[in-house]
């Protein structure tokens, strides 16, 4: 949109600015989230190293 065309529609341009802002939001809280699960999943992975025996076979 050209600066006489946001001039002419001030409320649209608004409205544009609010879907932006609600976007990042959501893109923000699903990649913060993501995040975590990928930690868990490592942490997970970490437990599970830990407990096996010498051998990987998980049996001592």
């Amino acid at each position: 949109m050209t600066e006489q065309q946001s001039k002419q529609y001030p409320a649209t341009n608004e409205e544009r600015k609010k879907r932006e802002a609600e976007a990042l939001r959501a893109n923000l809280a699903r990649r913060k989230q993501q995040q975590r699960s990928r930690k868990a999943v490592e942490q997970d992975t970490d437990a599970n190293d830990q407990g096996s025996g010498s051998d990987g076979s998980g049996k001592d």
